[in-house]
């Protein structure tokens, strides 16, 4: 919206303090209105403010107050199609504002939208039981909105530059498969040829989930025994989509072990001759297939991830995790953490670091007693 909504801006006392006013055109009813823009005991402070709203308007650097709330504005952001968010963040998107923004802010217009509330919303945050992480997520999500916003000039303040997060830490420690358990997974996912190439991949490859059900055989390059990870397959409302991986650092080329590639070959043999015999109908041509030749989603592989570790014994974990303990067992072989960074596809090396810097603390006191032990 244009200034020309803005007719005047003036200063109005009331019990004893002066009131800085705009006066605009509702853009809905086409009737005016009046907005306060701050009150102050001081008339030369409201004074002072209704210069700076004057020149604003003259500079075409004050908007009239929208009828829009900022939950609306949220769900306009993330649902704009020139943006091209991917199936996945639209639907992470809307699933944060529905859950968490329209919780806290429900009609509140996006004019009505200050450092003061967008604090309290913080607060509110932390003081739940949600992840630090999660939390993290919700904000990256509010505050995209809000730069926005400030930058179209629907805002006066870019609100997320003056906020301050409480202090509240996650503990470090990650559940993780020891090697030991990580070596059993291994042998038992021989007898369950369904799961025994995705297990193969995390544990052996650190590869992501989606990273998983999106290697395509045209990224396998078996003379050199690597893995060009190139696209991830995601799973939104009954749809597949093949999308590229979304950073520089995702895009990587790793070196597996021989074991893994004799795994890779025998299915390739096998899906060949599936598709002989019209069995297969592989439109992306993926790897991983699950029992009824169709694609992985995380639902589907999670269901048979749990139903082969019930039929091992094996206690739960998080199918996630078994990435981290890929990376575990690299860093307690001694492997550089620029390597470990680059296999997983971290975009900056200060992202592996701070998620295994209890595994480098407990390097480092492995260490202490060592050279204690040797001089002594």
């Amino acid at each position: 919206m244009n200034n020309y909504n803005i007719k005047s801006s003036f200063i109005r006392k009331r019990n004893n303090n002066y009131n800085v006013y705009i006066e605009y055109i509702d853009e809905k009813t086409n009737k005016k209105k009046q907005k306060s823009q701050g009150s102050f005991k001081k008339k030369k402070d409201a004074e002072k403010l209704l210069i700076e709203i004057k020149n604003a308007i003259n500079n075409n650097s004050l908007k009239a107050p929208t009828s829009k709330t900022f939950v609306d504005r949220c769900y306009d952001y993330y649902n704009d199609p020139v943006k091209d968010f991917s199936p996945t963040t639209l639907k992470r998107s809307n699933g944060v504002i529905g859950n968490y923004v329209t919780k806290f802010f429900r009609d509140t217009l996006l004019s009505d939208i200050n450092v003061y509330m967008y604090q309290k919303y913080i607060n509110y945050l932390y003081s739940t039981n949600l992840k630090v992480s999660t939390i993290k997520e919700i904000l990256n999500k509010t505050n995209a909105v809000l730069h926005e916003c400030y930058r179209l000039k629907e805002i006066r303040e870019n609100i997320p530059d003056f906020i301050i997060l409480p202090k509240r830490t996650e503990s470090s420690s990650l559940n993780i498969y020891t090697v030991e358990e990580s070596k059993n997974i291994l042998w038992q996912s021989e007898y369950f040829p369904i799961v025994e190439i995705p297990l193969n991949l995390f544990l052996l490859a650190g590869l992501r989930f989606g990273e998983m059900a999106g290697l395509l055989w045209e990224d396998i390059d078996f003379e050199k025994n690597t893995l060009m990870i190139r696209n991830n397959l995601v799973y939104v409302n009954g749809k597949y989509y093949l999308r590229k991986t979304k950073t520089d650092g995702s895009t990587r080329d790793i070196t597996v072990p021989e074991h893994l590639m004799h795994l890779l070959k025998k299915e390739k043999i096998r899906q060949n001759k599936l598709k002989i015999q019209g069995l297969i109908n592989n439109e992306h041509d993926v790897v991983c297939l699950n029992s009824k030749y169709k694609y992985w989603n995380n639902t589907s592989f999670t269901t048979a991830y749990k139903t082969f570790l019930n039929k091992i014994n094996m206690r739960y974990v998080k199918l996630h995790s078994l990435r981290h303990s890929h990376a575990t067992m690299l860093i307690a072989s001694g492997t550089d953490m620029k390597t470990v960074s680059a296999r997983l596809g971290h975009t900056d090396i200060k992202i592996t670091l701070n998620i295994y810097s209890h595994i480098l603390k407990e390097m480092d006191n492995t260490a202490s007693n060592n050279i204690e032990k040797l001089l002594l």
